[in-house]
């Protein structure tokens, strides 16, 4: 009977639990060997129309809440 083999790793040969590296990154998982260069540009989202409730300064006068 042969022992099982460990998974095969890419990069670094580092042995960790993943719970101990996900302790020191307080649970976020941020990958590794990542181009520092590449960036995507913020989206535009303008701004959000804000509908005020009626019976509200400009609110529609002619809507009655049930």
């Amino acid at each position: 009977m042969t022992a099982p083999r460990p998974p095969a790793t890419t990069g670094q040969q580092t042995e960790q639990n993943l719970s101990d590296k996900l302790a020191r990154t307080d649970g976020v998982i941020c990958p590794e060997n990542v181009d520092p260069h590449i960036k995507a540009p913020t989206p535009d989202v303008g701004k959000m129309p804000v509908i005020p409730p009626p019976g509200t300064p400009g609110g529609d006068p002619t809507v009655q809440p049930k």
